[in-house]
C-alpha cells in the first residue's frame, strides 16, 4: 500500500507541474469555450486531496519514523498567508469578475501544496522523489524528442518549441529534464547515462534561444551541486562528460548548425550587439533585445507606483489592458499585490531557505535546484500560476529531506537505529 501511495503521489505531483492549463476541450476540432471542469489540473488537485486525507489518517495512527517525509508548518503557513492575500486582493481589483479565474488559479496552488505536504506524511521520502523525477524525466524526454523532430522537419531554422507552447516554456521543461537527470546521477550513480542526458537538456535549452531559460538552468545546476556538496572529483567528471556530449552533438549531428545559429543570433547578436532599426541598423549603440518585455516592465512598475501598498488587485494588469501579464513574477506580485504582497512572497522564500538550512542533511539538491530554476525563469516568462512548480518544489524539498539517505559512491546509508536530528516545526 505504501508503494501505491508513493507512486500515485509522485505521478500526481509531476502531472500537476507539467499539465499547466491543458484541458480536454483542446481536443475539439473547432475552437470552443474554455471549460474549467474539463481541465486536467482540477482533477489532479482533487486526486491530491484524496491522498492528503489518507496521509492525515496515517499521521493519526502512528508517529513518524526515520526516513519518512515530514510536515513543515512554517513554510506552509507562509505560503498560505501569501496566496490568501493575493486571492483576497481580487476584492479591490478593477474588474472583480475578471479576476475570479486568477483566484481559481491561486486556490489550486494552495490546495495542491497543502495536499502534497499532508499526502506524503508517513511515507518513505526517497520513494516519492524517485517516482516524481522518473515521471518528469520520461515526459520531458518525450517532449525533447518531439521538439527535435519538429525542428529538423522545419529545416533547423526555427526556435525549438512543441505543442504550440513558447520557447521559454520549453526551455523550462528542458531544465526540469536536466534536474531529473542530475537527481538520478546523484543518488543512483550511472554517470555514463545521466550526465549526457543532463547535457542534452542544456543543449536543447540553447536551441530554444531562451536567454532567461539558459540563465535559469545554469542557476539550477549550480544550486543542485552546492546543496548536494558534490566533491570536486565528481564535479570535474560531470563537466568533462557534459562538454564531450555537447561537442559531439555540435560537430557530428544535424543539430550542430541549428545550435550554432541559435547561439550566434539569440545569445550574441540580440544580447551583446543588438542595434535598433530595420535589419539591425539605425543605431551604432549596442542594446539588449528584450522581445518587448521592457514595455511590460515599465507598465507594471508604473502600476505599482500608483498602488504601492496593497497593489491594484489580483489580475489588475490584464484587466486594465496593460498586457496579458508582466512576464516577471516579482513585478506581477508588486503591481497587483503591492508592497504587502511582495513582503509576503519574500517571507515564503526566506522561510524556505531557513527550512532548507535546518534540513540540510539529506536535502535533495535536484529538487532545490529545480525550485531555483523556476524562480529565476519566472522573472522573464509566465505568470503566477505558471510559477506553480516553485511552490510545490519548495514543499517537496523540505518535506522529503532524509538525513539517513546517502548519495551514490558515498558508502552505505546510516542504520535506522541511529538517532536523527530533530527538525524545527516537523510533524
Amino acid at each position: 500500500m505504501s508503494w501505491i501511495r508513493c507512486t500515485g503521489l509522485g505521478v500526481i505531483a509531476a502531472l500537476y507541474m507539467l499539465a499547466g492549463r491543458w484541458g480536454m476541450h483542446r481536443l475539439a476540432a473547432a475552437e470552443v469555450e474554455t471549460n474549467l471542469f474539463l481541465e486536467l489540473r482540477l482533477w489532479i488537485v482533487i486526486c491530491g486531496g484524496v491522498f492528503a486525507a489518507v496521509g492525515m489518517m496515517h499521521r493519526a495512527r502512528r508517529e513518524a519514523r526515520p526516513g519518512e517525509a515530514r510536515f513543515d508548518p512554517p513554510l506552509i503557513a507562509a505560503m498560505l498567508g501569501f496566496l490568501a492575500y493575493m486571492a483576497a486582493s481580487a476584492t479591490w481589483s478593477p474588474d472583480f469578475d475578471f479576476s475570479l479565474t486568477k483566484v481559481y488559479d491561486v486556490t489550486l496552488i494552495a490546495v495542491m501544496c497543502v495536499g502534497f505536504a499532508l499526502a506524503c506524511l508517513r511515507q518513505p521520502a526517497p520513494r516519492t522523489l524517485d517516482t516524481f523525477w522518473a515521471i518528469v524525466v520520461v515526459a520531458t524526454g518525450l517532449l525533447a524528442l518531439a521538439g527535435i523532430k519538429q525542428l529538423m522537419s522545419g529545416g533547423g531554422g526555427a526556435r525549438l518549441a512543441v505543442m504550440n507552447g513558447g520557447p521559454n516554456i520549453f526551455a523550462r521543461l528542458m531544465g526540469l529534464l536536466t534536474m531529473g537527470a542530475l537527481y538520478f546521477w546523484y543518488w543512483r550513480g550511472q554517470t555514463w547515462l545521466w550526465i549526457p542526458v543532463a547535457a542534452s537538456g542544456v543543449m536543447l535549452t540553447l536551441l530554444t534561444g531562451s536567454r532567461g531559460g539558459l540563465a535559469a538552468i545554469v542557476a539550477g545546476i549550480t544550486a543542485c551541486l552546492v546543496v548536494g556538496r558534490v566533491p570536486v572529483r565528481r564535479l570535474l567528471l560531470l563537466t568533462l562528460l557534459a562538454t564531450v556530449a555537447i561537442t559531439v552533438v555540435a560537430m557530428f549531428s544535424p543539430l550542430g548548425e541549428a545550435l550554432s545559429n541559435s547561439f550566434q543570433e539569440r545569445f550574441l547578436r540580440l544580447t551583446l550587439n543588438y542595434e535598433v532599426g530595420a535589419g539591425g541598423a539605425g543605431s551604432s549603440e549596442g542594446k539588449v533585445y528584450l522581445s518587448g518585455r521592457e514595455v511590460l516592465y515599465e507598465r507594471a512598475i508604473q502600476l505599482a507606483k500608483d498602488y504601492p501598498v496593497a497593489g491594484a488587485g489580483l489580475a489588475a494588469f490584464p484587466a486594465l489592458r496593460l498586457g496579458v501579464y508582466p512576464h516577471n513574477l516579482f513585478l506581477e506580485i508588486f503591481c497587483e499585490g503591492g508592497g504587502v504582497g511582495l513582503l509576503l512572497f519574500a517571507g515564503v522564500i526566506a522561510t524556505f531557505v531557513r527550512s532548507a538550512f535546518l534540513r540540510r542533511q539529506g536535502l535533495d539538491g535536484a529538487t532545490v535546484g529545480a525550485a531555483v530554476l523556476v524562480l529565476l525563469g519566472s522573472q522573464s516568462s509566465g505568470d503566477l500560476y505558471d510559477s506553480r512548480a516553485l511552490f510545490l518544489l519548495m514543499v517537496m524539498a523540505s518535506a522529503t529531506a532524509d538525513p539517513g539517505r546517502k548519495p551514490a559512491q558515498s558508502g552505505p546509508p546510516l542504520p535506522h537505529s541511529l538517532s536523527q536530528p530533530s527538525f524545527t516545526g516537523a510533524a
